[in-house]
């Protein structure tokens, strides 16, 4: 069994320790190609996270490494992490994906979610009971 998804390793890296040994990781963006094009971490390749386990883009990658994922702030990251984990690859997820690789706010860019149209107000219950 992989030793991530038996709990013996932690299933993420900090920026900070991929940074400092970049060149022992095969790192994949699991981001949208645009937003890979406008900036990505370096060496990285782009493989859409819903087309990870397709055979032509596990074709892509080199498991002599170990693999970094990453998204843009790590939450669908870790999906393709465990996908890749489950498949017998060792993969990490980048924790808080690129947001935590760059302060460029054009690399950082997320859509999708707009405050003024998507959030809500409606009421919340307190307490513990359902």
């Amino acid at each position: 069994m992989d030793a991530h998804l038996s709990g013996d390793l932690p299933p993420v890296i900090k920026a900070e320790a991929l940074h400092a040994d970049l060149n022992n990781y095969f790192v994949i963006s699991v981001r949208a190609p645009e937003d890979y094009a406008k900036g990505h971490i370096p060496g990285a390749i782009n493989i859409p996270w819903r087309t990870i386990a397709k055979t032509e883009n596990l074709q892509k990658i080199n498991p002599s490494k170990p693999i970094v994922i990453y998204y843009y702030t790590g939450h669908t990251g870790q999906i393709a992490t465990t996908v890749l984990n489950m498949l017998g690859y060792d993969a990490l997820n980048l924790k808080y994906g690129i947001m935590s690789w760059t302060k460029d706010s054009n690399v950082r860019v997320q859509t999708g979610f707009s405050e003024e149209t998507e959030a809500h107000n409606y009421d919340l219950q307190t307490g513990t009971n359902p």
